[in-house]
């Protein structure tokens, strides 16, 4: 883990791999303008990690102040159940960081409970660090290929798991910022996991800020029995979504997709299934369904912004 001698205190050192050099070459790779973009602003959202400035460093970057990072969301306790308050603590400050980013005209495209970073305890000091690196020392990363070699780096060992009283009072902020977009500058269409993907991009069709509402599908959606249906895995994503959103994809939408073809009847019922069984969020999630309901509707004008969920009862219950 890098030490800035003249800040007093350790920083992030995001070297990138052979692939991720060459779109940055090719002007792909947004990520350093999006910071520089994100923490330009005095006003930045506490929920969005950019908090230092960024420079490139060796065609890489850097960001001051890796105390302000933390453990990724999927390292959490009790095998990842939560008390609900702790739930609704990370909802809300994952929405401000989204609301901010949308305000400067950014999509962070690819978020999930990796990409969503728990700060470190006031007990993680610089100091702390220092013992905790001397006792956990790096560990060899598998060999990558760079533009010209193969490379083996060293990687920081993950930190302990925070306990549950430190996720209770805890930050929680969104880091990897590798695929985010610029809303007027679109480089690619290929932005989350399959499981994680709204329908718009499916499909190929336009997409704006709304495209951050995946954020609350994960749970959800996922390519299961597709095999036996003889139908493609994105074919099985839609059918999900259609049975737990209790609505279908109408024509006016469809005809916008490039890719809908692909997957819908002319009549626009879904390739490969003649029936639906409505399974609705209040059999999964109880009390937040109406909140889920706001999140996932299947047509991108019928979306709540980050805003507007922010200011869901549920929510501020």
């Amino acid at each position: 883990m890098p030490f800035m001698l003249r800040k007093n205190n350790y920083v992030a050192l995001k070297i990138l791999n052979g692939y991720a050099s060459q779109l940055n070459r090719e002007d792909k790779l947004q990520e350093l303008n999006v910071l520089q973009r994100l923490s330009s602003d005095t006003s930045l959202s506490p929920s969005v990690d950019p908090l230092g400035s960024f420079s490139r460093l060796l065609t890489h970057f850097y960001h001051q102040g890796i105390e302000d990072d933390g453990e990724h969301l999927s390292s959490l306790p009790n095998n990842g159940y939560l008390p609900l308050p702790i739930v609704k603590r990370m909802l809300r400050d994952v929405l401000l960081g989204i609301a901010h980013a949308h305000s400067r005209g950014v999509a962070h495209t690819d978020i999930k409970p990796d990409n969503i970073m728990i700060t470190l305890s006031d007990a993680w000091t610089t100091e702390a660090i220092t013992e905790w690196l001397r006792a956990n020392p790096p560990v060899t990363h598998p060999p990558e290929c760079s533009l010209t070699k193969v490379v083996m780096a060293f990687v920081t060992q993950s930190f302990s798991p925070p306990t549950l009283s430190e996720l209770a009072v805890g930050k929680f902020t969104l880091a990897d910022w590798g695929s985010a977009q610029f809303f007027n500058r679109q480089t690619t269409d290929n932005i989350t996991p399959l499981g994680l993907r709204p329908p718009e991009i499916v499909l190929g069709g336009e997409w704006d800020e709304s495209v951050f509402n995946a954020l609350t599908n994960c749970p959800l959606f996922k390519p299961i029995g597709y095999k036996e249906r003889n139908v493609s895995e994105e074919v099985m994503i839609l059918y999900q979504m259609i049975m737990f959103c209790g609505e279908f994809f109408n024509e006016d939408f469809l005809t916008r997709c490039s890719q809908s073809h692909d997957y819908f009847n002319r009549n626009c019922s879904l390739k490969g299934f003649d029936r639906f069984m409505r399974k609705p969020f209040e059999d999964c999630i109880k009390h937040a369904a109406a909140f889920m309901h706001r999140c996932l509707r299947l047509h991108p004008k019928d979306h709540a912004t980050a805003c507007k969920l922010l200011e869901d009862p549920w929510l501020l219950s």
